[in-house]
């Protein structure tokens, strides 16, 4: 079965409604969401969109930036709704050959108490943060941007009237999260292809754009799935400073892996000795490198326990190997999550940590780290 790069089930609802309404079984809920995710291949096919190709603009990149681009809606161009306008000058500056999601909406902060506060501590300012109220500050959230994609973008931007600076969003912050809880996913623009959701009763052999924006004038070319197939496995999700122990997203990912689950508090974490010793010694081992060979063992398994409450699991990966002659078979379930360690000089070290998921034994085992 093929590796779901992401699975949404926190800003769309429909998976947690059916499993809730049908009481679906642990393994119930395995077999639906991956057959509803082959469907969904089937269709990206059909439109020659490999969805391997989509990765990066998918799951969290630890070499590539993400930032939130802020819009004053009362600065735009009266002659054109606020969002198109701002849309339009940020689509003409993102690289050709690039893949990127497209995240927007307005700020939440309805009695405009501590968006000025947080925005005033992390953006990066164009011209001012002086937008009449919150609500009419608009936010374009792009990721997977190269250093100098995204200084070309904000020097692009700075002769559009209402253009106001942006928020660094690579690294977690009280103002990442609370830019973010507003957006919705708008596109993924891969290349020189924008991927839209349409309607949930049209079929997925056309094409539709129920956007505003006119993408073709720009050169690219439309593509589009129904909503329900977008909404699940075409969302990006910017990490948040979220400490749950636990949602619907994230028990609709365990058991998009996997046929059995169990409660998340009862997991514990394991690194083994010869991996924490190769990751904290050998020169090329990645806490090595990232000059945090210090952490001990049980500092570093308390550090991925404590990121399991953020709940955001990517590259959900079932394998199913069947015994031949020549080798051996193996099933397993495999998933990643995003690292941050803090350090005293530079910018935070992002570290990409592969782990198997072994409900048996209600151990959550570290595979690599990179």
């Amino acid at each position: 079965m093929s590796r779901i790069h992401t699975l949404n089930a926190r800003g769309h609802l429909m998976l947690a409604a059916m499993r809730e309404h049908y009481s679906w079984s642990d393994e119930k809920t395995f077999l639906e969401v991956q057959r509803f995710h082959q469907d969904f291949l089937n269709i990206l096919s059909g439109k020659r969109i490999s969805y391997d190709e989509l990765r990066t603009a998918l799951t969290p990149q630890t070499k590539k930036h993400e930032a939130a681009f802020l819009f004053d809606e009362n600065r735009c161009n009266p002659d054109r709704i606020a969002g198109v306008d701002a849309a339009d000058a940020l689509f003409k500056l993102l690289p050709a050959k690039t893949t990127h999601s497209i995240l927007g909406g307005e700020l939440c902060d309805d009695r405009d108490e501590i968006a000025r506060r947080l925005l005033a501590d992390k953006a990066v300012v164009a011209k001012d943060l002086n937008f009449k109220h919150p609500c009419f500050c608009y936010v374009l959230y792009v990721n997977n941007l190269s250093s100098e994609a995204l200084a070309a973008i904000h020097e692009g931007l700075k002769s559009h009237s209402g253009y106001l600076g942006y928020v660094p969003c690579t690294y977690a912050s009280l103002t990442k999260t609370f830019v973010t809880m507003g957006l919705v996913n708008l596109a993924i623009k891969h290349k020189n292809v924008v991927i839209l959701g349409h309607e949930d009763d049209r079929p997925n052999t056309e094409n539709h754009n129920l956007h505003l924006h006119d993408y073709t004038a720009l050169g690219l070319a439309i593509r589009s799935v129904q909503s329900m197939y977008f909404g699940v496995f075409l969302s990006y999700k910017p990490e948040q400073m979220l400490l749950q122990e636990t949602d619907d997203d994230l028990q609709i990912a365990i058991r998009a892996m996997s046929k059995e689950a169990a409660p998340w508090s009862d997991f514990t974490v394991l690194v083994e000795d010869k991996k924490h010793e190769y990751l904290t010694n050998v020169k090329d081992g990645k806490l090595a490198l990232a000059s945090l060979g210090h952490m001990t063992r049980s500092e570093l398994e308390a550090a991925i326990r404590f990121k399991m409450r953020s709940n955001y699991l990517y590259s959900l990966d079932w394998r199913d190997v069947p015994e031949t002659a020549e080798s051996a078979g193996y099933r397993g379930s495999y998933f990643n999550i995003m690292l941050e360690f803090s350090r005293e000089d530079g910018e935070p070290e992002r570290v990409t940590v592969a782990l198997e998921f072994m409900p048996t034994n209600k151990v959550l085992r570290v595979v690599t780290m990179t």
